[in-house]
């Protein structure tokens, strides 16, 4: 039995995977850390990142609001957190529930950042400067080049709270990371293809041939992964079951289909990172596994894959 992951594990897990911008898996690991008191605030606040990432502002606002209702916060962090739920309600439109925000934080800090001038030009109407249409596409695309400046003023505002928090962590280590869920909650949004295979000996034929074409033989493993295809249409987590620098096999419980493009993590073990594998396809397909092949990795990355598998490139 797969032993249960902790909540250092998960939030590290859920780092990786928002690094990866599988935001989606990385909220479900961000949600089991947030079970633990110690880890609830940062984890909430992650998760109001990944959903601020994939334009879901109500489930952005809502975390921020659980991270801001945490005890172990200081009054300093709690305001940084109100601060920055102002900023977002503020880029949605919603300049009532930001003010609100805002007054606050003056209250209790009159001085803070740019509160009080972001007060002023709200109650005199000079808004436009200041908004995000809600549904705009160009506008959202205006506001892209911005969100990496306004997560990173986040962290620096904080006094990379998130930062000294993730260093006290303990590394991960292969036995504690355990099996991986194969989905969670998010399978509403992520819509993978389920169902028996069709075409199994026309698969199996293919599969062989695939084998016998390798460049080096794939050796034994088993290390938890997560998957995303472009486009969202497929998404899960599973296991590494053989692994090369050139591919590998994962059993996992979502189906795939042939020729599916997606980027893979692998989770070594070895540190608080993954091997990100940019780029791979699905090159053949059997019951509750599939073969990839990798086809856009970095030389870093394929020098770790290298060393895991103990071969020569």
């Amino acid at each position: 039995m797969a032993q249960r992951m902790s909540a250092s594990d998960l939030y590290q897990r859920g780092l990786v995977l928002k690094k990866a911008h599988m935001f989606h898996m990385a909220i479900e690991d961000f949600e089991q850390a947030a079970r633990d008191p110690q880890y609830a605030p940062q984890a909430y606040i992650q998760m109001a990142l990944c959903w601020r990432a994939v334009d879901r502002a109500d489930e952005a606002v809502a975390a921020f609001r659980r991270a801001a209702a945490s005890p172990i916060l200081s009054s300093e962090e709690r305001m940084h957190v109100l601060y920055h739920m102002g900023r977002l309600l503020e880029e949605q439109g919603r300049f009532s529930e930001s003010l609100e925000l805002y007054g606050v934080i003056r209250k209790e800090s009159p001085d803070f950042g740019d509160v009080a001038l972001r007060i002023k030009r709200l109650c005199s109407g000079e808004r436009r400067s200041m908004t995000v249409t809600r549904g705009s596409r160009s506008i959202r695309r205006a506001t892209s080049s911005s969100w990496g400046l306004w997560v990173k003023s986040f962290f620096q505002q904080t006094g990379r709270w998130l930062d000294r928090t993730s260093q006290a962590m303990p590394e991960p280590s292969v036995s504690r990371l355990g099996h991986p869920r194969n989905q969670g909650r998010g399978a509403s949004e992520l819509h993978s293809f389920s169902g028996p295979h069709e075409g199994a000996e026309a698969d199996q034929a293919l599969k062989k041939r695939t084998v016998e074409h390798r460049r080096c033989k794939r050796v034994p493993i088993r290390l938890p992964s997560s998957f995303a295809a472009k486009g969202r249409m497929v998404a899960g987590k599973g296991e590494v079951c053989d692994l090369s620098p050139w591919g590998c096999r994962i059993s996992s419980a979502v189906s795939v289909p042939i020729g599916t493009d997606m980027q893979c993590c692998i989770f070594s073990g070895r540190s608080g990172d993954a091997l990100m594998i940019e780029g791979a396809t699905v090159r053949w397909i059997g019951p509750r596994e599939f073969g990839l092949a990798f086809t856009k990795i970095s030389p870093a990355v394929q020098e770790q894959l290298v060393r895991l598998c103990g071969v020569a490139a």
